[in-house]
């Protein structure tokens, strides 16, 4: 397992502070844009994410101090047993989970959680018309979940194959079945039939399938109606402003907090301010207007020094599970050689990006597993920048500038194509920003001209995801287990997945399912290296920088500690400390 490399920096503040916040039990997060949505299912981006932790909950979980998996609905963990099993016509080597709900799980109706309501989760993922094209990749190898007859607290996962990430799958996400789907709708339509090739293609024929997921993907089970078994509870979202959670009172765990270390809703109310420009945030947080806010870089190495700051706010530094990059959309005709690719690549100044804009608090990567991890290939050497090979690359691709007028063409099936290119970015970035006007004046010393353009973060996300650009700026938050490249690697994944770039041909895929079913961690870590070794060489991606978190916190808040897994921090394990500061007036 991962270990989290952890820092703090504070100063001697003490009791005698004078605080707007002091005795307030509420914890106000930073959010840079809305989320998509925040139905569990179909809800995918990071913001997303930090909202759904405190309102659903899941059979297994992962400790953010440890990262091993731990029993969270589910009474124990459980132990995979081999089985063999028909399935779709044919004998297949599998693993079986079992899991017992523990009694006292309830929603907040006062009804039990049950397995049925974890059959229905992957249900919901495996309906062909739901928006879960993320989500599916993951669940392929899930072919059933049987739910005990006498007990229906007691399941089993069954998995077509051994899959490396079977357990943390296994440990299936509960959502109340008589809320998402009172009609019954995906009642009779078994999680076997999703899953086989001849059931997936009756499914069309079933209205249910639609019916069910017109409704499910709507605004209102998106945004409106968030039913959750979690220790907090959906109250209001005002788009471009905020988002309310109160502690649920009606919360089934609430008699474990403080016994079972992963049980916790301390503050009685978790909002989430959307601001998106990080000057306007900061501002915001100066005047304790947010207790909890991510930094970036230039800001940090002010307020690590600014002590009337550090009066108020402790900054953690915990390891950030993530990678920045460019992506180049391979399927356009100014990008579909790798020549041009690599070229775009060599005329990067990451050093001067890397000192200049990130104060020199961030290190090159060079490929989508984070460096942190036994299997990241530590061989591949990263593009230098180098505007005289990045022009004597494009040269040999053909890429030159044959009408005079100073930018590079080419022709192109009969049409003469003028090496010019978009760069999307979400507004809001002032690294993103610099970057771009960096780039721009290196690619115009060899002859490429580069649009600027900067999108609002929905219609940033909505142009990538519908491959609408040239080129994009983004980053990957990784999760802690084993790195599945499905979702954003394998050509399946262009359409509906997160395959954006347009990467991959028939070998990586392959490569790609290989590594999904070894169990023998040697032989996995050579196709990581190898699949590496192939995406670092068709440069599909221009991978950027990995760093900390720097992560400010209100210290009215005992336990209050950065993590690495994603976002983090977990607000509900914040006590509010009593004797911390004096009120102040507004």
């Amino acid at each position: 397992f991962l270990l989290a490399i952890l820092g703090t920096i504070t100063s001697c503040g003490g009791e005698s502070t004078g605080s707007k916040k002091a005795g307030v039990n509420e914890v106000v997060i930073r959010l840079r844009s809305d989320p998509d949505r925040l139905n569990y299912v179909t809800g995918t981006s990071a913001d997303a994410s930090q909202v759904k932790k405190y309102i659903f909950e899941a059979l297994i979980d992962t400790d953010q101090e440890t990262l091993e998996l731990f029993p969270l609905i589910a009474k124990s963990r459980s132990v995979a047993e081999e089985v063999s099993f028909m399935f779709d016509g044919e004998m297949v080597e599998g693993l079986k989970f079992e899991y017992e709900i523990r009694e006292e799980a309830k929603w907040n109706d006062g009804t039990p959680i049950t397995g049925h309501d974890a059959a229905f989760y992957v249900k919901a993922i495996k309906n062909p018309k739901v928006d879960a094209e993320n989500q599916r990749p993951y669940y392929e190898a899930v072919v059933d979940v049987k739910v005990d007859t006498e007990n229906p607290k007691k399941l089993s996962v069954w998995f077509k194959d051994k899959y490396f990430s079977s357990e943390e799958i296994s440990g299936l996400v509960v959502l109340q079945r008589s809320l998402y789907d009172p009609e019954g709708l995906m009642d009779d339509i078994t999680i076997n039939e999703m899953s086989t090739k001849a059931g997936i293609s009756k499914l069309g024929e079933n209205p249910n399938i639609n019916k069910f997921a017109t409704k499910f993907n709507s605004e209102e089970f998106s945004r409106d109606k968030i039913y959750g078994s979690g220790p907090y509870k959906f109250v209001s979202w005002v788009t471009g402003e905020r988002i309310i959670l109160e502690k649920n009172e009606n919360w089934w765990g609430k008699s474990l907090v403080g016994k079972e270390k992963n049980f916790s809703n301390y503050p009685d109310k978790i909002i989430f301010e959307i601001i998106v420009d990080n000057n306007t945030a900061l501002t915001a947080q100066k005047d304790e207007g947010l207790d909890i806010m991510k930094h970036t870089s230039r800001d940090y190495v002010k307020l690590k020094d600014d002590e009337k700051f550090l009066a108020k706010y402790k900054i953690e530094t915990p390891t950030a599970p993530q990678y920045s990059y460019i992506g180049l959309n391979t399927k356009k005709p100014q990008l579909a050689e790798k020549q041009v690719r690599k070229a775009l690549a060599m005329a990067l100044d990451y050093e001067t990006l890397k000192k200049v804009f990130l104060y020199g608090l961030a290190e090159r990567t060079v490929s989508p597993i984070h460096p942190v991890k036994n299997y990241y290939n530590k061989d591949i050497t990263p593009y230098p920048y180098d505007l005289q090979a990045a022009s004597a690359m494009l040269d040999e691709a053909g890429w030159v500038d044959s009408d005079g007028d100073g930018n590079r063409d080419k022709e192109v099936d009969g049409d003469l194509v003028q090496l010019d290119l978009e760069f999307k970015y979400p507004s809001g970035s002032d690294f993103a920003e610099n970057m771009a006007l960096v780039y721009k004046k290196s690619l115009s010393q060899i002859g490429i001209n580069l649009e600027v353009t900067a999108k609002e973060w929905t219609v940033f996300l909505e142009d990538t995801k519908s491959h609408n650009f040239d080129m994009v700026t983004m980053a990957w938050v990784m999760g802690s287990g084993l790195s599945d490249m499905k979702q954003i690697w394998h050509t399946e994944s262009y359409n509906g997945g997160s395959n954006y770039v347009g990467f991959g041909n028939a070998y990586t895929d392959e490569l790609i399912e290989n590594i999904r079913y070894e169990l023998d961690e040697e032989k996995r870590n050579k196709m990581y290296y190898e699949i590496q070794e192939i995406i670092y060489d068709e440069a599909p991606y221009i991978f950027l920088f990995t760093g900390k978190s720097k992560i400010a916190i209100h210290k009215r808040f005992d336990n209050a500690q950065g993590y690495m897994v994603r976002p983090g921090y977990d607000v509900s394990r914040f006590k509010l400390n009593q004797s911390w500061g004096t009120q102040s007036p507004e």
